[in-house]
């Protein structure tokens, strides 16, 4: 059965890339296929494929800061899951983090701008949530049918953006996702799902093993629960912009456990009409 990821699990810093017998990137003549995944591993586990990438985090120095302020906690019944700031009232995360255990509609609490430990930049509540049609988190644990519904948009209360920022979209192509190899060439990921949602996770470096048509790609960089909705972030045209959203896990003939994410492609069209 493949596993949402909506609580706590383990960190790490990834960069990977297929490689072909003579050193370059593997023949990409089909995406690869992928199948229903099996369940994350359990906490405190790490998995010894992921590496980190000095490349990635000299490179990450080079940058303007992450706009963290504007990535928090989305606060839902029973655990939590990443959401991003993406216009004045408006929060972007995963489709499967709005129901509850019984499959029904279950509006997160609140949103956690820029949360730690010690402090939240700004709290505002959930008022409304905006889903693909056809998303059913049944069908979604159990087929990959549906993965590239797995996206919501939450309406706040209030707006908060003075304070944390808007986060832009960029829609990228097959082609510009499988160019995101690792390494300085790689994306952003960010999430709450290491340390229980008190503190931000950020990994760097983290390279595309595949994309695929349904508006979904795949990498290995270390999603866990808690981290479902948390951006996926390249620095393109003078600031950070999201390329995606992590979702869950799938089986593919070549990796078991590939974590994957949702191509801004699924939620950028309606993102720019609510906001």
């Amino acid at each position: 059965m493949k596993r949402h990821l909506n609580l706590p699990l383990f960190l790490f810093l990834a960069a990977f890339a297929i490689l072909a017998p003579g050193g370059g990137l593997r023949a990409d003549s089909a995406p690869l296929r992928k199948y229903p995944g099996d369940a994350a591993p359990l906490p405190g586990t790490v998995d010894p494929r992921y590496k980190p990438s000095p490349e990635a985090l000299e490179a990450l120095k080079t940058l303007p800061p992450l706009p963290l302020a504007a990535i928090g906690v989305v606060d839902t019944e029973g655990g939590f899951c990443t959401g991003t700031m993406v216009g004045p009232k408006l929060v972007l995360t995963a489709a499967h983090c709005v129901f509850n255990s019984f499959g029904r509609v279950r509006l997160p609490k609140r949103f956690l701008a820029g949360h730690s430990e010690d402090s939240t930049l700004a709290t505002a509540k959930v008022v409304e949530a905006y889903l693909p049609p056809g998303f059913s988190p049944g069908r979604f644990k159990k087929t990959i049918e549906i993965d590239g519904l797995d996206w919501a948009l939450l309406e706040l209360d209030q707006d908060i953006s003075r304070l944390t920022g808007i986060v832009d979209i960029a829609v990228f192509d097959r082609g510009q996702y499988k160019r995101l190899i690792g390494g300085a060439r790689g994306f952003v990921q960010v999430g709450y799902g290491q340390e229980k949602g008190d503190r931000v996770t950020i990994r760097a470096g983290c390279g595309v093993i595949e994309a695929w048509d349904d508006n979904t790609f795949g990498h290995v960089c270390g999603t866990v629960h808690g981290d479902s909705g948390g951006p996926d972030l390249v620095f393109l045209d003078g600031r950070w912009q999201i390329i995606g959203i992590e979702s869950a896990e799938v089986n593919t003939d070549a990796i078991e456990g590939l974590d994957v994410a949702v191509s801004a492609r699924a939620f950028a069209g309606e993102a720019a009409r609510l906001r």
